[in-house]
């Protein structure tokens, strides 16, 4: 035998291997599918978070009823460039963050003077909030909203 058909050899065993590969994940997929019936899983994407405006305190920049919907990092304090800028004098410069990390809300205390109340408690550092929470910063109350797509 010549190296020519030593290669052409090797070349046709290995094409042979990769399509039977192919073929398997193939039906590996449909397998699932018909297993599933078809039915896809309920995706968190279609899942949707917002910050409620309750009571707007001492905060004449705030409106009662408003929401911000939560995609990116939500930050709160008295300094400009804050997405929720408020006025009270018991709210620190960045005060908080609020941010969606893996389909759960984080609000996080950033060392503010007179901290954060979820629930009427007072937390440390961060805390995991669930819809219909109500967070107080300063006199302003915000509470979680949800809302599911369908």
């Amino acid at each position: 035998m010549d190296f020519s058909k030593i290669i052409r050899l090797i070349s046709g065993i290995a094409f042979i291997g990769i399509l039977y590969f192919i073929i398997f994940y193939a039906l590996k997929i449909m397998y699932k599918d018909v297993k599933s019936g078809g039915r896809k899983r309920p995706s968190s994407s279609k899942r949707s978070y917002g910050i409620e405006v309750v009571s707007v305190g001492e905060n004449s920049n705030l409106e009662e009823g408003s929401i911000l919907l939560l995609r990116d990092v939500i930050t709160i304090g008295r300094k400009e460039g804050n997405t929720i800028r408020l006025s009270d004098q018991y709210v620190s410069g960045n005060h908080a963050e609020i941010k969606l990390k893996n389909n759960e809300i984080i609000i996080r205390d950033l060392q503010s003077t007179n901290g954060i109340f979820v629930n009427d408690v007072k937390i440390k550092d961060y805390f995991k909030l669930r819809a219909n929470d109500k967070f107080r910063i300063g006199s302003a109350i915000f509470k979680v909203i949800r809302s599911d797509k369908n």
